[in-house]
């Protein structure tokens, strides 16, 4: 969210003449699995690569933080089971 938010931010105040060059920018600062799975679509414009991002990870990564903190929550010795109903 926060490189999301940044780069909006950035192409908010950017000249539009200038959009092409701060979006080959902004693909350039993004590595990791993101960056190979940008290299195999035909992303043209931010807005494009913008709603590839959330929809790829951002509910995912939602998803995964969630279930980990279902997964991993215990029951402490001074909770009975009556205070979690």
């Amino acid at each position: 969210m926060a490189f999301i938010a940044n780069a909006n931010t950035a192409f908010e105040v950017i000249d539009p003449r200038n959009e092409g060059t701060l979006f080959k920018f902004v693909l350039t600062r993004i590595s990791g699995e993101p960056r190979m799975a940008i290299a195999h679509r035909d992303l043209e414009n931010w807005e494009e690569l913008k709603e590839f991002l959330k929809n790829a990870y951002m509910e995912k990564r939602m998803l995964d933080y969630h279930a980990n903190q279902l997964f991993s929550t215990k029951q402490s010795k001074v909770e009975s089971v009556s205070e979690w109903i």
